[in-house]
């Protein structure tokens, strides 16, 4: 009879003989600028300036004149527009608020509360 070696044991072990799992792939990724796979090339112009592509401003979901905001991190720039930062922020309430719950009937029986009590003395 042959010996089973620890790679044989760990194979048949439970969760470790399945197959390998496809990498998380958004519908984006394949788009220019989505991605680490699909980053696009630059160039800092006079000024510092950077002219950002069509394809990023249209994931951004921003056009000219629009108010965009920017910070560094970690020695990487980072550029938001509030639309898009306000859906995230969205998406971030959603996991944390009971399911059905409205903030904003929440906020208005508050304001009614207070007014009623500041008009009780």
């Amino acid at each position: 009879m042959a010996r089973k070696n620890k790679t044989d044991e760990a194979a048949e072990a439970p969760g470790f003989g399945e197959a390998p799992q496809a990498a998380f792939v958004a519908a984006d990724e394949g788009r220019a600028g989505f991605g680490v796979a699909n980053r696009l090339r630059l160039t800092l112009g006079p000024g510092g300036r950077v002219v950002i592509p069509v394809a990023l401003r249209e994931a951004m979901e921003v056009n000219e004149g629009d108010t965009i905001l920017a910070w560094v991190e970690n020695g990487e720039l980072h550029l938001l527009s509030p639309r898009v930062g306000a859906r995230q922020a969205q998406t971030m309430l959603k996991s944390v608020l009971p399911q059905g719950a409205s903030l904003a009937d929440e906020l208005i029986a508050d304001r009614r509360r207070e007014a009623e009590a500041e008009s009780r003395g």
